[in-house]
């Protein structure tokens, strides 16, 4: 019996070591921001020597902010230099209302809208209104590691606008290779006419590539597009939601389909990729292409609802045919759902419930992972009777990690919960939910935890035996690391509690540098570091 014990020991130890020793976690030191009430809203990117970061200083209500790209060392993290930038002021002077009660200068500014760092440049998109001309611009400019900004910014596009209020708005979606860069707006219609949007892919050193209006098969009234992707040769994807006309929906049968709109610029065609589960509800679903160009959509369904989840769905559709070449679902086996709910709630029709999909990663081979996150909040209001007045409170939940591997064929090879609970009042959860290092045949999971958690089992978390994690202050920052079979590893990496001057982890501010390094953010009020994952 005592060398059956030993031996666990040892696979359990040599376990830990390979799950653990792949990776790398550094912490700069603490930085103290200035200009005073600034804040870094963003990381940029960085090159061999340097990391680059946005950061804001507000002005107060109705003023522009100020806007600085901030240096630090890439080894150290320490902080380097900072550079103010401008976005373009416009000729066309504020009216009086403006300049009183807003707080403008005489003349319009830009806003910005994205900021990219691309071979070695900052491209900075920002919009203006033209209250002349009656339309809203988007336009972009370059600013030089070294600050230099480009002398006259490039407009890209315009939306006829019929007011400041309804100026319309304008997005950006970069590439995966970062080649492409998509500028696309919706122009405004009647809800019964169709969609009609205008679409510009320009490329790194913004130079347009191509440019269409365009109008879509369906209108605005049973249309809602909900992800983009631009593939690295400039062609656009377009996941849309299709709402079917009542007359033709069955009762509790989905009341809406899904269609993957694909415009190929080069042969200047519209295709339509139609994602069609039978009677299941698509609860969730994500997209990417292939290196073939096929499309690869996975996500999770419910036999009853939009929200809850039954199991998990997989799809490969061909590019030229249309036709599916690969379906699969897997319907959750009760084994799995015991480690979320109790066996009588199974035993009723339960399913899982506000699961969303936040990673969709396809590998060389063919295979997929799919990786999601339970989330969802809830408002408790009350009657103020001296006030004559409700009172709201929100509660942000982050919750369990739930990871789906596939294997070419679409078969589920891997499904695994890792288990988290994190609450927060008030504030949209900022030291909530995780930061995924994708490490290939290892994944890594970063997040604030209770330090309850540290030292209890996964297969303890897994059932439910976890605590809260409400307060940042009294966390810790653990790891956990899994590789393709779901074996799986906890260790503590940072305690949040006790320094005065400590920040606290900030898991949804992060950039992946490279492949084998990610950028990560910490922060409590004037103070902020950043952390460096290394694989």
């Amino acid at each position: 019996m005592m060398k059956k014990t030993s031996l666990l020991v040892a696979i359990t130890l040599v376990l830990a070591l390979r799950l653990a020793g792949q990776i790398d976690v550094a912490w700069g030191s603490p930085q103290v921001a200035f200009p005073k009430h600034s804040y870094i809203s963003s990381i940029l990117g960085g090159n061999d020597a340097y990391l680059y970061a946005l950061k804001v200083t507000p002005r107060g209500w109705g003023s522009q902010n100020h806007f600085y790209l901030d240096t630090y060392a890439r080894k150290s993290m320490a902080f380097v230099s900072t550079k103010e930038f401008h976005l373009p002021l416009q000729s066309e002077r504020t009216n009086l209302f403006e300049r009183i009660f807003q707080g403008s200068g005489k003349f319009r500014t830009a806003q910005l809208e994205r900021l990219f760092y691309l071979q070695g440049n900052f491209l900075v998109f920002s919009s203006y209104y033209s209250a002349a001309k009656e339309k809203n611009y988007a336009c972009v400019q370059t600013i030089s590691e070294n600050g230099i900004e480009s002398k006259v910014p490039l407009t890209l596009d315009s939306i006829a606008a019929d007011g400041k209020r309804n100026k319309g708005a304008f997005d950006f979606v970069l590439s995966e290779d970062k080649s492409r860069i998509l500028v696309f707006h919706s122009e405004a219609v009647d809800k019964s006419s169709n969609e009609k949007f205008t679409y510009t892919v320009i490329d790194e050193k913004l130079q347009v590539l191509w440019s269409k209006k365009m109008e879509l098969p369906y209108s605005g009234k049973q249309f809602h597009i909900s992800k983009y992707r631009v593939d690295n040769q400039g062609n656009v994807f377009m996941l849309a939601n299709i709402d079917k006309n009542k007359e033709n929906v069955e009762r509790r049968k989905p009341a809406y389909s899904y269609s993957i709109l694909a415009y190929f610029h080069e042969t200047d065609q519209l295709k339509e990729y139609v994602v069609d589960l039978g009677d299941k509800f698509i609860s969730d679903i994500t997209f990417n292409i292939n290196p073939a160009g096929d499309i690869i959509c996975a996500g999770f369904y419910s036999k009853n609802s939009e929200t809850s989840q039954a199991g998990t769905f997989f799809l490969k559709i061909d590019k030229n045919t249309k036709e599916v070449s690969e379906r699969n679902l897997k319907e959750f086996e009760k084994d799995f759902l015991l480690e979320f709910m109790s066996e009588r709630k199974i035993e009723k029709g339960k399913e899982l419930y506000n699961f969303d999909i936040g990673h969709f990663l396809l590998r060389p081979d063919g295979s997929a992972l799919l990786v999601a996150e339970q989330y969802y909040m809830d408002v408790v209001s009350y009657y103020n009777p001296a006030t004559h007045s409700y009172n709201y409170t929100y509660n942000y939940y982050y919750n369990d990690i739930l990871v789906v591997g596939f294997d070419p064929r679409g078969q589920t090879t891997l499904l695994k919960k890792i288990g988290k609970y994190q609450h927060s009042v008030n504030d949209g959860g900022p030291y909530a939910s995780f930061v995924l290092v994708d490490g290939g045949s290892m994944l890594h999971f970063l997040f604030n935890d209770s330090p309850d958690n540290v030292h209890r089992s996964e297969s303890e978390l897994a059932h439910g035996h976890i605590s809260n994690m409400n307060n940042p202050g009294r966390s810790v920052v653990v790891m956990v690391s899994m590789d393709m079979q779901g074996n799986t590893q906890r260790q503590q990496l940072l305690d949040n509690h006790g320094k005065k001057n400590e920040s606290w982890f900030m898991p949804k501010m992060n950039k992946k540098i490279t492949d084998k390094d990610m950028v990560l953010f910490s922060r409590r009020g004037k103070y902020y570091r950043f952390g460096r994952v290394s694989l």
